[in-house]
């Protein structure tokens, strides 16, 4: 099997149970870490039980009043400072992601070392621009502190979403308790050092790691808790909502997709095709707002598929590190086993398979290979069309007119993202505006390139918002002083 380069960044190593101020906190029970390419472990992480989780909410408690009253200002410029070693580390941390979970260097040094700086820079414009206090009908309202706030993220996006969660809690004046995904803790702690380097108390800011069933259900049920921001599956994040409830604790929720890309009739394809097979395949396709239904115009299918044939041959699966490669393994071989299973279910309802064979390529470097795969004659009730897969496989789904196109948008459980594509941005817009969705993307906008702008997502997509001041404000509550 091919040796990777990222065998010099991570073997070996350990990480603890849980850090909580400045004490590194070591447990009985460890995980192994696996490295997708090389599928070999890589190190191990402990397991933070309830009494941890405890030991690390009291802390963060204790200095809570303290940071809640630092000025908004410092606290920007603590996120700035952040920004900066972050940045000045993007080296380091982009090749852990990679590592840890298979994605491309070069994807991971745009969106787990670039995007998160941009994310801090723009929280840090956004609380010094913050509406901390204003009059309304005679009375002051207050934006203050909600308190603890439990940050519990995913692997496939690890450092993006451990900054966008952790950045605006910590701006808001909150102190944050982090459970990372199991499956890359190392990349948290590097991101935990910048934050505390920068100048965060170590003690407002704890990690605990290990399992979902254990760690995280410890955590999202504590009652010292003002709010939980999780990113995950659907069932993951019911089963946060529920042990929050208990306490009466609020949360926000992540939830992902199966996002839409609306490829109108006047778009160019030539330009266009190329750009959506693309942003639907991002990190093998295990990104939450990837457009993995191709809503296409029925009058044109046999030149779109001769488009994406061609972008397919374009994809370079390879190691991770290499900076030529596009597409990295899946994050696990149970990720791999999930999305095997989706596509032999897609071949059983009888689609018809444009691209791919929907079989492992272990001459890739690694039996967590797939190559890019794209569906199409499923019925709208079939399982790849309705259910987010998380995998390199997108669903054509044609249309004959607009309005039909809408339709088959709409038709789905989710409503995180969309994209729209149209040689008029006003039609686009247009369109844009009839999509049930939290982020539509205009003619090739990404995300990344917009880090001020509220993402989150409406049905299963789950509720509430990150980045930018409507980020921020989540973790506020308001009080009302009349007089």
């Amino acid at each position: 099997m091919t040796t990777s380069p990222t065998a010099s960044v991570l073997t070996g190593q350990t990480a603890p149970a849980a850090w909580i101020g400045t004490r590194r906190v070591e447990s009985t029970i460890r995980l192994p870490v696996i490295d997708p390419y090389r599928e070999i472990e890589i190190g191990t992480v402990g397991v933070a039980d309830a009494d941890l989780v405890d030991a690390a909410v009291t802390e963060a408690g204790r200095s809570l009043a303290a940071w809640s009253a630092t000025a908004p200002a410092t606290r920007a410029d603590i996120l700035d400072r952040t920004a900066d070693l972050l940045e000045q580390r993007g080296a380091e941390i982009a090749a852990t992601v990679s590592a840890e979970m298979g994605m491309p260097i070069t994807l991971a040094a745009a969106t787990q070392r670039d995007l998160p700086v941009s994310v801090l820079r723009s929280m840090a414009a956004a609380t010094r621009a913050f509406a901390w206090s204003e009059n309304i009908d005679g009375a002051v309202l207050h934006r203050v502190p909600a308190g603890i706030v439990a940050a519990i993220t995913p692997w496939n996006m690890p450092v993006h979403q451990i900054v966008a969660k952790v950045a605006a809690a910590l701006a808001a004046g909150c102190t944050v308790v982090l459970k990372p995904a199991e499956a890359t803790p190392f990349d948290a702690e590097l991101i935990r050092s910048c934050f505390i380097d920068a100048g965060v108390p170590a003690q407002g800011f704890a990690i605990v790691n290990g399992d979902g069933p254990t760690t995280g259900a410890a955590l999202s049920a504590h009652p010292g808790l003002a709010h939980v921001s999780f990113t995950g599956s659907v069932r993951g994040g019911q089963a946060v909502a529920r042990a929050a409830a208990g306490a009466l604790t609020r949360t926000t929720l992540e939830l992902g997709g199966k996002s839409p890309a609306v490829v109108l009739a006047d778009a160019d394809l030539a330009t266009v095709i190329p750009k959506v097979f693309g942003s639907g395949l991002v990190n093998s396709g295990q990104a939450c707002n990837a457009t993995t239904r191709l809503i296409l115009p029925a009058a044109h299918a046999g030149r779109i598929e001769e488009l994406l044939v061609a972008a397919a041959g374009a994809a370079r699966l390879g190691d991770p590190a290499d900076p030529s490669t596009t597409h990295g393994p899946l994050a696990s071989r149970i990720q791999t086993d999930r999305v095997l299973e989706h596509i032999a279910t897609a071949r059983e309802s009888g689609a018809r398979f444009v691209i791919g064979t929907g079989e492992t390529e272990p001459s890739r470097g690694s039996d967590c290979f797939i190559a890019p795969i794209v569906l199409a004659d499923l019925p709208p009730d079939a399982a790849a069309v309705r259910e987010e897969i998380f995998g390199p496989v997108l669903v054509i789904q044609y249309y004959d007119d607009e309005a039909q196109a809408i339709t088959l948008a709409n038709d789905c459980q989710y409503g995180l993202s969309a994209e729209v594509w149209s040689g008029s941005t006003d039609h686009a817009r247009a369109v844009a505006g009839e999509l049930e969705v939290g982020q539509v993307k205009v003619n090739g906008v990404r995300t990344r390139m917009r880090p001020a702008v509220p993402f989150g997502g409406l049905k299963r997509s789950g509720y509430g918002r990150e980045l930018g001041a409507v980020g921020l404000a989540e973790f506020t509550e308001i009080k009302a002083v009349m007089s």
